[in-house]
């Protein structure tokens, strides 16, 4: 039998997305935050990826200096520096340092990758959509890389497990790859 839900809980029901990490400013001036409310909304080239994020954040400033951005992908490793990434603000901390993460010069953007992290996405905001308390940031994907050992079109999870948000402080992992039927 099934149970109404709360409607401020329903995002849970689909929910977990991959956890991302996504980097603004610049090499000199750069802020990180977790994300999970990220998804691709086409196929084609270029890519197009969809984030939702909040007016306030700090990062946010940041990327709307040059429109730019880097999503870069964390795997179980990184479970609490990305917890810490998505908890505290890099208005009153250097959140890098705190977490011991290293930026890296991207190669097409001015924001820089989480070189600990094992993908990423180099982006430009081609358009953004505001509704009520967010931007729906429509980014094109300008540069792409991952680790080699974790990604064969997609990521392998018997060797790279994604994060993906639960709620508070919980996090799942993909640990398999599952074939349909042809």
């Amino acid at each position: 039998m099934k149970r109404g839900i709360p409607l401020n809980q329903s995002k849970w029901v689909i929910e977990p997305g991959c956890v991302v990490l996504v980097t603004g400013g610049t090499m000199a001036k750069a802020n990180a935050m977790t994300i999970s409310w990220q998804t691709p909304i086409n196929t084609a080239d270029p890519c197009l990826v969809l984030l939702v994020m909040g007016h306030t954040r700090y990062t946010y400033e940041l990327i709307k200096q040059n429109n730019e951005l880097v999503i870069n992908v964390p795997g179980e490793e990184l479970l609490e520096q990305t917890h810490l990434l998505g908890t505290v603000s890099g208005r009153q901390v250097d959140k890098m340092k705190k977490a011991g993460l290293t930026l890296a010069p991207a190669k097409l953007v001015q924001p820089p990758w989480i070189a600990e992290c094992a993908g990423h996405l180099e982006c430009q905001i081609v358009e953004t959509f505001t509704v009520k308390t967010h931007d729906l940031l429509v980014c094109e994907v300008v540069h792409a890389a991952a680790e080699e050992a974790f990604f064969d079109g997609a990521w392998i999870p018997e060797r790279f497990h994604t994060l993906h948000y639960m709620q508070k402080t919980q996090y799942g992992v993909l640990t398999r790859r599952l074939d349909a039927a042809p």
